[in-house]
């Protein structure tokens, strides 16, 4: 037949190799990325070290962290999150300027990113 494979089912030839991976507590999990994301790691990136699927998970993950700290941390966590943020805002701008279209769309991201916060 035109299309099958030979072999084992696709779930179990990707699951055979690996062992299942512990699953870590919610919390422990957003505190992680709160930990990797201070020294400075892109959300990306820490996502790629814990397994999480998308940034934008690691992102979630981060400002349930952020929430859950006494008013004094969670004021401080944001600033330095700001900071960041502008940081990479002038790196887009410096980059993206003569690609309006694409910098438009980054700064709509960026916007995003400074949203989720609030």
């Amino acid at each position: 037949m035109a299309g099958r494979r030979n072999g084992p089912p696709r779930t179990e030839r990707f699951t055979e190799d690996r062992p299942p991976r512990p699953r870590q507590p919610r919390r422990d999990l957003d505190e992680e990325v709160v930990v990797l994301r201070e020294q400075g790691q892109s959300y990306s990136a820490v996502a790629r070290t814990l397994g999480i699927k998308r940034a934008v998970d690691a992102q979630a993950a981060f400002v349930r962290a952020m929430h859950r700290l006494p008013d004094g941390e969670r004021n401080a966590l944001y600033k330095r999150e700001s900071e960041r943020l502008d940081q990479l805002e002038a790196r887009i701008r410096s980059r993206d300027a003569a690609e309006p279209v694409k910098l438009e769309r980054h700064l709509v991201a960026l916007g995003a990113l400074r949203d989720s916060m609030l």
